[in-house]
């Protein structure tokens, strides 16, 4: 009878301790994923960085605000949004979130006046011509509500960026305008810090 009794508490002792040893595995695990997630915020330059960088390619700019993106192959970046000084524009600075390089400049033209003649001189041989067309076609690739459409000419390639509210958050689709072709897709949910993003270079 005491052996029965010995036997039944060395199984018992043994099943805790296989318990233990599951939770501890776990726990270290959890542990070693948070570390893993410190780890490559910390190596980030910050939002402060990020507006001075900013700051060099629009001197006497004033920063409006300043977004963590992430681009469709996991590449973390910054987006300042840059109003110009003693101008009516403002300019969005994507920077790299680990090294500060600059990735792009993005002009964004809300004084139409003074593009007039050279928006001309390039919608003749552009697919979409006005704003109203490259609405049409982002309200394709993503539905929701349109807030606003920007036109930007770089080294002669005309785009528009056009931002929309959609289910939970927000986005911004890039349209080539000689093409009307959808560049990419940015989209930024309100409940979770990534956004969902896909280039089509």
């Amino acid at each position: 009878m005491m052996n029965k009794k010995l036997g039944i508490g060395v199984l018992s002792a043994a099943i805790a301790l296989g318990t233990m040893g599951t939770v501890t595995a776990a726990t270290t695990n959890n542990s070693s994923d948070s570390n893993s997630t410190t780890a490559t915020t910390s190596k980030l330059i910050g939002e402060t960085k990020a507006k001075q960088i900013a700051l060099t390619k629009v001197p006497g700019g004033t920063i409006d605000g300043v977004d963590l993106e992430r681009t469709n192959n996991g590449k973390l970046y910054y987006e300042v949004d840059v109003d110009k000084a003693n101008s009516n524009k403002d300019v969005d600075v994507h920077i790299d979130a680990v090294n500060g390089t600059v990735l792009k400049v993005v002009n964004d033209d809300n004084d139409d006046d003074d593009d007039n003649n050279s928006q001309a001189t390039n919608n003749a041989n552009n697919k979409v011509k006005t704003a109203a067309q490259a609405k049409a076609i982002a309200l394709k690739a993503v539905k929701g509500t349109v807030t606003k459409v920007d036109r930007d000419s770089d080294d002669g390639r005309v785009t528009y960026e056009v931002d929309l509210n959609i289910t939970g958050g927000e986005a911004t689709v890039e349209i080539d305008a000689a093409t009307g072709k959808v560049l990419s897709v940015d989209k930024d949910y309100d409940n979770d810090n990534d956004s969902d993003d896909y280039d089509n270079d």
